[in-house]
């Protein structure tokens, strides 16, 4: 396909997501499937065009809105039918490093306005030199983060704010967890090559293999065998450190499709119990799926409107509560999210958690372990719901992690765990481990 033609696909696209309160990859699917034309290059060179600027867009509208401020007469780059295309304009200029805009192209859209003009100035001033220096709205710009997720960022980890941001922003490469019930890393990672998926092994989790390039998952022999699942590392660093044991009684509290149970089924070598638990009998339904496939036999699924409490008193070896939560962690997957997180929604969460931890913790046996969860970054979600719990049931401790997380460049804050993006190049997430004595 011709570069105009794809040019109109990513401005049919951009403006579409930019226009509604879906997720973007929803929309990017549903906007393929239309499309059936389209060649896997064509949909990877759209799809990395509009989640570009998705991931930019508040440092590209900046640009623009002082632009025209300081160039009177050229409010038209900001109207109705043209501002994506000016959007994409600018991303190519920042973002792409792309200096060069076919003259003939410019004039047909904006013939009023000088395109060395325009592209002039937002090469001298794409710097931000404009906003305040060491401002917190700086930063937010220069990334495209709110400015108060940026300023509580500040206050949790001060001068590594920007490292932090930087990461979030970052794409993210494919991250595959071999099932060790069916084979082991490399005979997957040989197979996955003749299937044309080059995959390298990761250095911190030791099922891990990491491709730098998107593939589908469905066109994958090894995939519907059951030789591997999408996960990402720091998911998967989760369930190492939640370390189930083979024939341990074990409830994952908040299940959903059920990635960490099938990794605590394999952890535990397909002996014992795992109990998965959710509100969603969809998703319970594809966990079944998965876990037939993966050779999974020792997971049960429950449906949290039909679970009896008094059931599964006292009677887990391990409960894993991977909570509900704001999901910043795993905005360089999902950048539309930073601006679906408001401050409101992270307290709503924070007490939805604080719910959960207390009601999942009665089915901790006495010396079992309770595990926190969550892919947040946020203190309130994380270290205060933690010690709101520890307050209120005082016959649970903390479990130190031991120095071995410490080693994979994990953040241990008072035996708490932090994976962050910007330290081991993976999703963020927070866990604690606690006991009952």
């Amino acid at each position: 396909m011709n570069t105009s033609s794809l040019v109109g696909h990513i401005l049919q696209l951009f403006e579409h997501i930019d226009g509604q309160n879906q997720p973007a990859d929803r929309l990017t699917g549903d906007f393929f499937r239309q499309k059936k034309y389209l060649g896997s290059h064509d949909r990877r060179f759209i799809s990395d065009a509009v989640y570009g600027m998705i991931r930019h867009r508040r440092l590209i509208k900046t640009l623009i809105k002082q632009f025209v401020a300081d160039n009177p007469g050229t409010a038209e780059l900001e109207g109705p039918h043209v501002r994506h295309l000016t959007m994409y304009v600018v991303y190519l200029l920042t973002i792409e490093n792309k200096s060069n805009i076919s003259p003939a192209f410019w004039k047909t859209y904006f013939p009023k306005i000088d395109p060395e003009q325009f592209t002039g100035w937002i090469a001298n001033h794409k710097n931000l030199d404009f906003l305040a220096m060491e401002s917190i709205t700086q930063l937010g710009v220069k990334y495209s983060f709110p400015d108060w997720m940026v300023s509580e960022w500040r206050k949790q980890i001060g001068g590594e704010t920007e490292n932090l941001l930087q990461a979030l922003n970052s794409n993210s490469g494919v991250s595959l967890r071999v099932n060790l019930l069916k084979t082991t890393r490399e005979d997957c990672q040989s197979r996955l090559l003749k299937e044309g998926i080059e995959t390298e092994l990761s250095n911190i989790s030791p099922a891990g293999l990491i491709s730098q390039k998107r593939f589908h998952n469905l066109s994958s022999n090894s995939f519907l065998e059951g030789w591997y699942e999408i996960q990402d590392e720091g998911s998967q660093l989760v369930s190492q450190i939640a370390a189930p044991l083979p024939g341990e009684t074990v409830i994952d509290a908040c299940a959903g499709a059920g990635g960490k149970s099938l990794h605590l089924a394999q952890l535990m070598k397909n002996d014992g119990e795992i109990i998965a638990i959710d509100v969603d009998k969809y998703r319970l339904t594809e966990l079944e799926k998965r876990a037939k496939r993966a050779g999974a036999s020792i997971i049960k699924t429950r449906l949290n409107k039909n679970l009896r409490a008094e059931e599964f008193y006292r009677k887990a070896d391990l409960v894993l509560v991977d909570a509900p939560c704001s999901g910043v962690g795993t905005i360089r997957r999902s950048p539309w999210m930073k601006w679906g997180i408001t401050e409101p929604l992270v307290e709503q969460y924070a007490e939805k958690q604080k719910n959960i931890l207390s009601f999942n913790s009665q089915f901790v046996n006495t010396g079992g372990k309770l595990v926190y969860a969550t892919c947040s970054l946020f203190r309130k979600e994380n270290d205060e719901v933690v010690n709101h719990f520890l307050n209120s049931f005082p016959d649970f401790r903390l479990v130190h992690p031991g120095e071995d997380f410490a080693k994979l460049g994990l953040s241990l804050n008072n035996s708490t765990i932090t994976i962050h993006p910007y330290r081991s190049n993976t999703d963020g997430f927070f866990v604690a481990v606690m006991t009952r004595v």
